[in-house]
């Protein structure tokens, strides 16, 4: 026992792996490296067809080299191929003075990168609790109905938005997704919000609701961006109104029929090209849910959560888990269709960000 505590390389070894998990290096293969790809798979050019398999396979290894070389600030970029040189000067000379030399430079630069990465976390960290915070604290039960909502981004901060914004004769439900993950689409979600609790001061119509929020937000909407959404209005007596600017259709399941009826009405998404046709484009749903009915609304999140086959949840999975839990509580309902996801994901790790809202009608 003595000599093990003793043993200088057991210590280190030890110091170095001691919060170490098969979680963390799971979440390493399956996630951070496939994320890696995708953050420099941007730069690399598609393979010529025309070419072997073993030129293509050079080719990528170089732009791959190129795209990882190139994201470095030019300060770096110039250390980093000064390590590499003596590397390879002193691996093809007697003296092991260069190769320490590119050693101690690249750890210099892993040191530089390192401190960046958890610099720009910190700021993430703080993005996401201002996220969190800006998610709506709502009533279990709204007018004629008992609701039950869930928000899980796939990073730290996601592009998914919901609302419930409760008002003296109306409320007002909305789920809407930012193309996109991360920092660029939470910002432009926050602007979303803003300008629809704007809006929501002297507009009350879903319709005219949806117009203006697309005259304000598109204006400063960069091109690669576009946003969807879906917004119902509730009245006391529990008639709905519901627009849908480009996002997945909104789910109403009849309890006493035991049938789906889709309300899939016509709209695009803000942002897009629509060329002046989008306020003649907008259809806007009535309906008035029976005792025990469902109005699921929800972003692509959820049916189109992935296993590692990557195969789709699906819309038929979910409309299975709504029918099958209808007599449920809405909590129960949500906590059903969240363990349905799980299930099916497996060991694969969440894609997508994953909002859903669930209004069972009393």
């Amino acid at each position: 026992m003595g000599n093990q505590h003793g043993n200088p390389i057991k210590r280190i070894f030890d110091l170095y792996t001691s919060d170490l998990s098969y979680q963390e290096i799971e979440r390493l293969i399956k996630k951070e490296a496939g994320e890696v790809y995708e953050f420099f798979a941007n730069d690399i050019p598609k393979p010529d067809r025309h070419k072997n398999r073993f030129v293509r396979a050079l080719i990528f290894i170089r732009s791959l080299f190129n795209a990882f070389v190139l994201k470095l600030t030019p300060g770096r970029r110039i250390f980093y191929i000064s390590a590499l040189l003596f590397f390879a000067v002193g691996y093809s000379s007697p003296s092991n003075g260069y190769v320490l030399l590119a050693f101690i430079i690249v750890n210099l630069l892993l040191a530089f990168e390192l401190a960046d990465k958890l610099s720009a976390k910190g700021e993430l960290d703080v993005a996401r609790k201002i996220q969190s915070d800006l998610i709506p604290r709502h009533a279990a039960t709204i007018f004629n109905y008992d609701i039950a909502s869930y928000y899980e981004p796939a990073r730290e901060v996601g592009g998914d938005y919901y609302d419930v914004i409760e008002q003296n004769e109306k409320c007002y439900i909305t789920v809407g997704d930012i193309s996109g993950k991360g920092m660029a689409a939470a910002l432009y979600m926050v602007r979303v919000q803003s300008i629809l609790h704007l809006l929501l001061n002297n507009v009350f119509e879903v319709k005219e609701i949806i117009i203006d929020l697309k005259k304000y937000f598109s204006k400063n909407l960069r091109r690669e961006f576009f946003l969807t959404m879906s917004l119902a209005s509730i009245e006391k007596d529990g008639s709905m109104k519901i627009v849908r600017a480009g996002h997945l259709p909104v789910i109403w399941y009849k309890s006493a029929e035991k049938e789906f009826e889709i309300l899939n009405t016509t709209g695009l998404g803000i942002g897009l090209n629509d060329k002046g046709i989008f306020e003649k484009t907008l259809e806007e749903a009535f309906i008035k849910p029976g005792k025990d009915d469902i109005v699921f609304l929800y972003s692509d999140g959820v049916t189109e959560a992935m296993n590692i086959m990557r195969d789709m949840f699906g819309d038929e999975n979910l409309k299975r888990v709504l029918a099958n839990n209808a007599d449920k509580s809405v909590v129960e309902i949500k906590d059903a269709l969240l363990r349905a996801i799980t299930g099916f994901r497996g060991t694969a790790l969440q894609n997508d960000d994953i909002t859903f809202i669930v209004l069972k009608s009393r």
